[in-house]
Parts: structure tokens; C-alpha cells; sequence
């Protein structure tokens, strides 16, 4: 099944605030969250956690990576519910100590209101970004009580950026995957374009039931198996497509805006806002150049 919509997915487990950038809940003993969306959806979440817990507060947050549009509400719930633990890579905490790195953030996010405003999402709210600490280091061989017999376990993923970790529920074989299986049709690495595939690879071995990914869509049964084979195709057409224009000897700016013009302008709304999506596409095609160069350098193809 393909569920685009915010919600109750099965047996505890839980969409949250808006599809296109959730709040993912698995409710137990200790409940627990997963990335805290955009700061102006803040209230919405916060409404849709309590409406399931009701008085009982979320144990832990389990943070993917700490960009803009997956931490923008964590300090809101870390004031709201002071005793959850935000969990997140080594990585993840050297990041958001950064000022540089916080008023992106706090910038982005308020770019992000007009966003809100083309889906319809209104009224959302138009809170700043709280800046927040990381509680505790995620150990990949540790694993997080979330019930008698229900963990969570969190192991590296960086091939979207180099803090990203990926979240496996293994009794219910759910897998929080978000962007390291890319998003909305488009793939998603932006450090390492070997390590994306290798890991949507073993995605795809580990043979969940349902895969959560970072916007817009969770997928669950069979349909699991193929989105993951979709995003490794999509992936390397989207390699050879640049490729192509690194043959033609296409510089990275004009390569960015031959792309734009053929994926991100003819999709509606909800779509990524323009300004992160550029800088993404900048990123993805300086990735597969430096590989195509060092591979081109060495006699491979």
C-alpha cells in the first residue's frame, strides 16, 4: 500500500502533522518520535502527538539528520516534554552546535511558511526555531526499550549526508528510512552516491514491512520491495543524465538548471521549496562530477 496521507499507519505506529514533511510516532511503555519536521507545522504536531498519548509524553526523539526541514520543531517538544531524550548521531550534535548552521536553519524554516501557505496548510504557526541539544549519542549497537519486546535500533546511513542515521523497528520490521531512500522521485545523495545505493540495497535484503520515508509517502507490503527498487533506478538514471552532460562538457550551474527544467519545474504542489531544492541539485551534480572525474581519471566507467 501507498499512503500519502497523515495518520494512523498500523498497530501503534503513526503519520503525524502534514505527509509532506511527518512526525513519525511508534506508541509502547516509552513512545517514541521520529524527526521533528518544520518549525511552522510545530502546533500541528504537537496537537496530533497529544490527540494519541493524551497525557503520557514521548520518551525519546530520534533524530535522522540534522537538516532544517527533519529538526525545525525538536526544541518545541524538548520545552513542551523536558524529560524526552533527543537521540541523534555524533555527527548530528558537532553540526547544530554551529551558529552558521542554526541560522540556516531558523532562516530556512521561515521560508518554508509560504511553502505552507501553497499547500493550504493554514493557519500554521510562526514560531521561531528553538535551538536544542543532542540527550544522547546513538550507539548503532545499542538498542532503545520501547515495550516488553519492542526496540528500536539506529545504525549509519551516510550517503544523503554524512549525520544521517537510519531507525529499524525489528519485531515489526519497520524501517524509518526518510531521505537514504530518496524522496518524491528524486534520489537523495548528497555525500556519497556509492554508499546511497549500497544502502538502499541493503534496505531492500533486510526486507521490511513497511518503509517510512523522510516526505509524502509511507509504503508498507509489497509495495515496500518496489519503491526501493524504483529509487536505486531512479537513482542511476540520474547519474547518467549527468554524466551525459559532464561528456558534453556542461559546468555545474548550467547542469543544475537542465535539471531543474526537467524535474522540479513540472511537478505540483506540494513540492519542495525552490531554494532548497536548487542547493540540493548543486550538491547531488558536484558529487557524481567528482566521482565521474576521479573514475574518468582512473580508466573506469
Amino acid at each position: 500500500m501507498k499512503i500519502d496521507w497523515a495518520g494512523h499507519i498500523e498497530n501503534g505506529f503513526y503519520t503525524l502533522g502534514h505527509p509532506s514533511v511527518p512526525v513519525y510516532l511508534m506508541d509502547g511503555k516509552f513512545p517514541a518520535l521520529f524527526d521533528a519536521g518544520f518549525t511552522g507545522l510545530a502546533n500541528a504536531y504537537v496537537q496530533a502527538i497529544k490527540s494519541v498519548l493524551g497525557e503520557r509524553r514521548p520518551a525519546y526523539l530520534f533524530i535522522t539528520h540534522a537538516h532544517w526541514d527533519h529538526i525545525g520543531s525538536a526544541g518545541i517538544f524538548k520545552r513542551i516534554w523536558p524529560e524526552m531524550k533527543i537521540v541523534a548521531s555524533k555527527e548530528s550534535r558537532k553540526i547544530l552546535l554551529k551558529p552558521s548552521v542554526i541560522e540556516r536553519v531558523i532562516s530556512l524554516n521561515k521560508e518554508a511558511l509560504k511553502a505552507l501557505e501553497e499547500w493550504g496548510m493554514l493557519p500554521y504557526s510562526e514560531v521561531v526555531f528553538e535551538s536544542f541539544e543532542i540527550d544522547e549519542i546513538l550507539n548503532p549497537d545499542e538498542s532503545y526499550g520501547l515495550d516488553e519486546d519492542l526496540t528500536v535500533q539506529g545504525f549509519p546511513s551516510p550517503g544523503h549526508t554524512r549525520d544521517f542515521v537510519t531507525y529499524w523497528i525489528p519485531k515489526r520490521r519497520i524501517l524509518i528510512a526518510s531521505e537514504a531512500v530518496g524522496c518524491d522521485n528524486t534520489p537523495e545523495f548528497l555525500v556519497d552516491y556509492d554508499i546511497y545505493i549500497r544502502d538502499i540495497q541493503r534496505f531492500m535484503a533486510m526486507n521490511p514491512r513497511v518503509l517510512c520515508t523522510g516526505h509524502q509517502l509511507v509504503l508498507t507490503g509489497e509495495d515496500v520491495q518496489v519503491y526501493l527498487k524504483r529509487a536505486w533506478e531512479i537513482a542511476e538514471n540520474y547519474r547518467k543524465r549527468v554524466e551525459r552532460f559532464l561528456e558534453d562538457g556542461k559546468d555545474v550551474e548550467e547542469i543544475v538548471e537542465a535539471i531543474k527544467q526537467w524535474e522540479w519545474d513540472p511537478k505540483p504542489f506540494p513540492k519542495q521549496p525552490l531554494e532548497t531544492y536548487l542547493m540540493n541539485t548543486r550538491q547531488r551534480v558536484v558529487v557524481l562530477k567528482k566521482r565521474w572525474e576521479a573514475r574518468f581519471s582512473a580508466g573506469k566507467t
